[in-house]
């Protein structure tokens, strides 16, 4: 009766012994299964947008410009370009909204604020900057209610002395009041290769991902973000300096306009754009102020 209730014992401990055991290999197996699939704020935050953009992304954009590509079908594309007795110096990144008009950050157009207008050119009609035909600037209009400070309210219009008319000059679709901003869907952003590390000066495009704005609020801290403003992570790692003032789009339709950006090459922080949609309202506003026709057009 002892050996029977021996062995039984002896039994009963094995048994628990290869059970504790499993529980402990799977629990091993649920621990690394949760590392690998949590996401931290810090650098492998972006590889979580990368997947969730190209699962779910919108994939109706024009996928003809890549970074430092020969084709040029976004013809909405120019740059803000400083002109000197032997040299140029690229500003900003601006967007082709009407026949004379360009749109920008209004921080670009700080940088320009006080500078002679003949030394100013909006460049257009070439994938480079450095070749593209040179238009005078005859006024700019930057929002009443933007700071340096916040960010807030960061759009500019530029009004050009000659026609936007050749082949590669066409304006952009703007987002209307009624644009719909989807959170984690693909976008492109478009920007000039240009720094001193390179001689190359063609124009580029970047994937990025739009996050919701509650998220956007969390992560900048140096910034308050509010109505104006709409945020994106990129998808590649890559130098935006030269970004500020060019677009945002998704649905070919400008959504947004490059504001503010740290450490993008290394897709820590999120960017901030301008949310185009913010200010249709604007755009009459300074048609009646200043007594002009921008002739802008907007869709949703």
């Amino acid at each position: 009766m002892a050996e029977g209730l021996s062995n039984v014992a002896c039994f009963s401990i094995t048994t628990l012994l290869v059970v504790s055991l499993a529980n402990l290999v799977l629990l091993m197996f649920l621990i690394l299964e949760w590392r690998n699939n949590c996401i931290s704020d810090g650098e492998s935050i972006d590889s979580a947008y990368r997947i969730g953009a190209l699962q779910g992304g919108n994939k109706q954009l024009s996928n003809s410009i890549t970074r430092n590509s020969v084709n040029f079908d976004q013809k909405f594309m120019a740059a803000l370009v400083m002109f000197k007795e032997v040299s140029s110096s690229l500003i900003c990144g601006t967007i082709i909204v009407s026949k004379f008009w360009v749109l920008t950050s209004a921080n670009c157009c700080y940088l320009i604020k006080g500078q002679p207008l003949e030394r100013l050119k909006v460049v257009s009609n070439s994938e480079n900057w450095k070749r593209g035909k040179k238009h005078s600037i005859e006024n700019f209009v930057i929002h009443a209610n933007y700071t340096a400070k916040s960010l807030s309210y960061n759009v500019c219009l530029i009004k050009t002395g000659s026609p936007f008319k050749e082949q590669n000059e066409l304006p952009a679709f703007l987002a209307s009041s009624y644009y719909h901003y989807i959170t984690d869907t693909l976008a492109t952003t478009l920007g000039w290769s240009s720094n001193k590390a390179t001689t190359n000066n063609n124009i580029y495009s970047l994937d990025i991902n739009l996050i919701s704005f509650q998220r956007c609020q969390t992560l900048i801290k140096d910034h308050h973000v509010d109505k104006t403003m709409v945020c994106a992570y990129n998808i590649e790692t890559h130098d935006c300096r030269f970004d500020s003032g060019g677009p945002l789009i998704q649905n070919n339709i400008v959504i947004g306009i490059a504001s503010y950006e740290i450490n993008c090459d290394k897709r820590i922080m999120p960017r901030l754009f301008t949310r185009i949609s913010f200010f249709e309202k604007w755009f009459e506003l300074v048609e009646k102020e200043h007594n002009v026709k921008i002739n802008a057009t907007f869709k949703y």
